[in-house]
């Protein structure tokens, strides 16, 4: 039970049961979960769902849906699916992970009316949240601490104990026995469920729909619009100056170039009447005049505004600009060609804030974030936990975006199992990691022992910046059986091989190279060229996104680090960066900057305006 204000006695069927809605309430169910129950809790697993069970505007109760269990043997024995068949539908099972009531004192059956109430529209809401329905609800009760009555009450059946063995964390998958099995319960949302999970074909709308076009262009909103939904934080007392104000403003400062919150403040004295008004600013009746924000009120709110928050709006936003791709095509029969479509790819690392990470005495700021190969467009970024690193970053920020259809392009650091589990399993993603090293000693030298000569190849030629680079990308195929447990990275399909020869033109040295990596990708959906583009557009995160940041707009030196100053500062950047790549007319951002320095209104224009990208 977790304390709250006691509540009168009420009628049960005046409790209602609806999912969350919107990242603030995400936040506050989190917190909730975090505080109050016994279980540690950091996130959902898998696409989950958040049911908040309501009495008129109070939150009572919380439960928590995610991906079912991976190994329940007792289940797996009463459904009686294959193993094949249980890693193509597993998503068909909702786990029951929390369940809380947030009375302080008992009501008799609230426990089995809310469950109730939940199970009748989890299919439902999984159906219209994921795109796929819910076949099967299942939970585990630890005994002697609960007895599972509400389950019991509610029509759940008892299947038995589990083995009482949990998973070790780590990159390879190990059990421990902990000696504390726990209770088994089902709930079949359709009477025909468990036949339906074990039959030999699989339905077609168990995979979902497939992506939806870009809304058309009267549906579309503008960078403003999404702003305004950023949710308020301050007190009523003294507020002037909405927050989509002065977070587009200093979008429109970004995009001219201005890189602090001094620099934000000099801006806004520089606007005009009209141009102030645009944004919606306070018109103060003493002076007879718009007026600008100041420093401190920039400094102020970007500072206290929870990075989160603002991330989402922009995010949002981001989804608008990127047309949907087209889904992966699947592997054709032999007599037929399949014809690949264009693979889109998402690169994602992370850049270390020096100056704000010098000013910070618990750890580094460092900032991880997702790019669109080709647009350049950065669709969002987390910042990494206090004495942690990216990887696990890299996880939470794939989660938190929308990559279904998309192949996710790493660096070497990010050849983790949990890594390649969360991105096909969770996210409906593929990955590429353009690079295999000493951090995967094993699979390391497993792929220089192989030959690759055999196997499909491509070769590249560019010259630019005084050098002239061959390329060859050598392909195998490790789909076979006979290939199970080498070169293992969850997933893997196939392996490539880079053979890198750079030639300086003025003196004439010449250096040679060979690197590996490793896809999720097969080879009936994919080419050798595919992949060859995909290795070498993971580096526009580098070229496109923090060289920009470093050198044009100076993020480096910047000695901002008070609270969320410096993570929101990067959002704003980001925002500006993929507003001016929204203007294909500019190919570097410095001429953009100046372009928008001398013509503030283009920059409000597209602000103001729905854009999308084509």
């Amino acid at each position: 039970m977790a304390p709250a204000q006691p509540l009168a006695d009420f009628d049960l069927h005046s409790v209602q049961v609806r999912p969350t809605h919107g990242s603030a309430e995400h936040r506050r169910w989190d917190q909730l979960v975090a505080r109050h129950h016994y279980l540690s809790f950091r996130s959902l697993f898998g696409r989950g769902l958040r049911h908040v069970a309501t009495l008129g505007q109070e939150w009572i109760a919380l439960l928590g849906w995610q991906a079912g269990a991976l190994k329940v043997s007792v289940r797996d024995r009463w459904i009686g699916w294959s193993n094949a068949q249980k890693l193509r539908r597993l998503h068909l099972i909702a786990q029951n992970v929390r369940f809380l009531i947030l009375l302080e004192q008992r009501r008799k059956n609230l426990a089995s009316r809310v469950l109730g109430l939940s199970l009748r529209r989890l299919s439902a809401d999984m159906l219209a949240e994921h795109g796929y329905p819910v076949l099967l609800a299942e939970t585990f009760c630890e005994s002697p601490r609960f007895r599972g009555t509400c389950y019991r009450a509610a029509n759940w059946r008892h299947l038995g104990r589990t083995g009482g063995f949990a998973r070790q964390p780590g990159p390879t998958p190990r059990w421990r026995h902990h000696g504390q099995p726990k209770e088994v319960y089902v709930y079949e949302l359709q009477p025909d469920a468990r036949a339906r999970l074990s039959q030999p074909a699989d339905e077609p709308h168990w995979r979902g729909p497939p992506k939806q076009s870009p809304p058309p262009s009267c549906e579309l909103r503008s960078l403003h619009d999404f702003l305004g939904e950023v949710p308020e934080f301050r007190s009523a007392h003294g507020k002037r100056y909405p927050l989509s104000t002065v977070l587009a403003m200093a979008v429109s400062a970004r995009m001219a170039g201005y890189r602090g919150v001094t620099a934000f403040g000099q801006y806004a004295r520089l606007l005009s009447q009209e141009q102030l008004a645009s944004l919606g600013c306070f018109y103060s009746p003493s002076r007879q005049c718009y007026t600008p924000p100041s420093t401190t009120t920039f400094h102020r709110i970007l500072s206290d505004l929870p990075p989160d928050t603002l991330q989402d709006a922009l995010s949002a936003w981001g989804e608008q600009l990127s047309a949907a791709p087209e889904p992966l095509p699947q592997p054709a029969a032999p007599s037929v060609p399949a014809v690949l479509a264009p693979v889109a790819g998402v690169a994602m690392d992370g850049k270390d804030i020096r100056g704000a990470s010098k000013q910070t005495e618990q750890g580094r700021r460092m900032m991880v974030a997702a790019v669109q190969q080709g647009s350049g467009h950065v669709l969002g970024q987390v910042e990494t936990e206090s004495k942690s690193n990216e990887i696990p970053a890299v996880r939470r920020l794939a989660r938190s975006l929308r990559l279904a259809g998309k192949v996710v392009t790493m660096d070497a650091l990010h050849a983790q199992h949990k890594t390649a589990r969360c991105l096909l399993q969770e996210c409906a993603a593929d990955y590429l990691m353009t690079a295999v090293k000493a951090n995967q000693p094993t699979i390391l030298d497993e792929l220089k022992d192989r030959d690759f000569s055999a196997g499909p190849h491509v070769e590249t030629l560019e010259k630019s910046h005084g050098r002239i680079d061959r390329r060859r990308y050598s392909v195998k195929d490790l789909s076979a059986a006979e290939w199970d447990g080498y070169a293992h990275l969850h997933g893997r399909q196939m392996a490539v091989r880079v053979e890198r020869e750079r030639t300086l033109v003025k003196s004439g040295e010449t250096s040679f190279e060979v690197s590996y990596a490793l896809t999720s990708l097969s080879p009936e959906r994919v080419t050798p060229r595919q992949l060859a583009a995909l290795i070498r557009g993971h580096w526009e995160i580098e070229n496109r996104l923090h060289y920009v940041r470093d050198f044009t707009y100076d993020e480096d030196r910047c000695r901002a680090y008070v609270r969320g100053l410096p993570q929101n500062l990067a959002a704003l950047t980001n925002a500006a960066v993929s507003m001016v790549r929204c203007r294909t007319s500019f190919r570097y951002l410095p001429v953009a900057n100046r372009h928008f320095a001398a013509r503030t209104d283009e920059a409000f224009q597209l602000i103001l305006t729905p854009q999308q990208r084509h």
